[in-house]
């Protein structure tokens, strides 16, 4: 697994809790030198955010022209093998009508034929041998044409190929660029204040989480639904390895400790999101750098399922446990296809390992 490869795995979601923490809740601390780290830094994750979704677009790109390389090559070796065969056998008609042109002219045909039919079957075959071999030019024609075409394809996909690889150098570079003024800008504060940026960092996103939960309806409706009472009651959302876990963690681009507030789960876009809970929703829309954002009431719990491709569910709508929502994407502050899934019990942002 490449470096690059590596942090796209680590830091995955971690550009949106710092972004919507720091455009939904002040400073923690009022220390200028602390507050303008956390800008840069929040800067220099969304930058690096931007940069691996560029990487994972050339590398579907790169896969996309390589796939036509791999199947113009096939089709290369049939065309050039059919070319040849047909450039062979138009050769040979060809001498073969000039030779019989060449020993039997019209003239000679006249005096040696012992009938006016007889005659005319000889004129037949040479006529016949001449359309033969046109027929045979005009196919072979259209054929080295199509040689060509295919020809000119793989070069193409070959030429896109090597282009982003190149390009996918350039933003490892440029990832590796963003990490390093990272470490500089973090390396310019004392021990106390990065002590300081961490917790700061923390109480933002934590804030960021109180401040979402704040904005949603409270006269919900729950009647008659068959809401959980305890863990072990719920469906996973999404099929897919767990790529990050809820938690304390190292910020890959700041290098401190900071709360990663849900479980990543590296699915693909598009794959189908349902409902842990029987619950309401009580929010489906684009916030900030969460993307396409459900929020579903349970009761006792409250899931969030962030960064969605596509969302199947309006405010105030029921669902049941295992209800297809949405479908995973990439949408907010999100480096690559992956369903980022928050958990509250009564109110307080919590494990979702935990929970099932």
């Amino acid at each position: 697994m490449s470096f690059l490869r590596r942090m796209m795995t680590g830091v995955v979601g971690a550009g949106a809790a710092i972004a919507m923490a720091l455009s939904m809740a002040p400073a923690a601390h009022a220390d200028d030198a602390v507050d303008s780290a956390r800008r840069d830094l929040t800067t220099l994750q969304i930058e690096a955010a931007e940069v691996q979704r560029n990487l994972e677009t050339s590398q579907q790109e790169q896969e996309k022209a390589q796939r036509q390389y791999d199947l113009t090559a096939e089709d290369l070796t049939d065309q050039r093998e059919l070319v040849e065969k047909m450039r062979v056998q138009v050769g040979r008609v060809a001498v073969a009508a000039h030779q019989q042109a060449a020993g039997m002219g019209t003239a000679k045909l006249l005096f040696t034929s012992d009938s006016e039919d007889s005659f005319l079957s000889e004129m037949s075959v040479i006529q016949s041998v001449t359309a033969i071999t046109d027929e045979q030019l005009t196919r072979l024609a259209a054929e080295e044409a199509r040689l060509r075409e295919l020809e000119t394809t793989q070069a193409n996909a070959l030429t896109k190929v090597n282009a982003e690889v190149k390009h996918q150098s350039e933003l490892s570079a440029e990832y590796d660029k963003k990490v390093a003024d990272a470490a500089e800008l973090v390396g310019r504060l004392t021990v106390e204040q990065q002590s300081r940026l961490a917790q700061a960092q923390n109480d933002a996103i934590l804030a960021a989480n109180a401040a979402s939960l704040a904005k949603l309806p409270s006269n919900i409706s729950r009647d008659g639904l068959n809401l959980p009472t305890g863990s072990g009651q719920g469906v996973w959302p999404a099929n897919g390895p767990l790529t990050s876990p809820f938690g304390y963690r190292v910020n890959p681009i700041g290098g401190h400790s900071e709360l990663h507030d849900g479980t990543d789960i590296g699915a693909a876009c598009g794959t189908p999101v349902v409902s842990a809970w029987t619950g309401v929703v009580v929010s489906a829309q684009v916030e900030g750098g969460w993307g396409n954002r459900i929020i579903v009431d349970s009761g006792m719990y409250k899931a969030a399922y962030n960064h969605l491709q596509t969302m199947s569910v309006s405010p105030g709508q029921t669902v049941t446990a295992g209800q297809v929502i949405g479908a995973v994407g990439t949408t907010g502050y999100s480096t690559g296809c992956h369903l980022h899934f928050s958990t509250w019990v009564n109110g307080q942002i919590t494990d979702p390992m935990s929970i099932f």
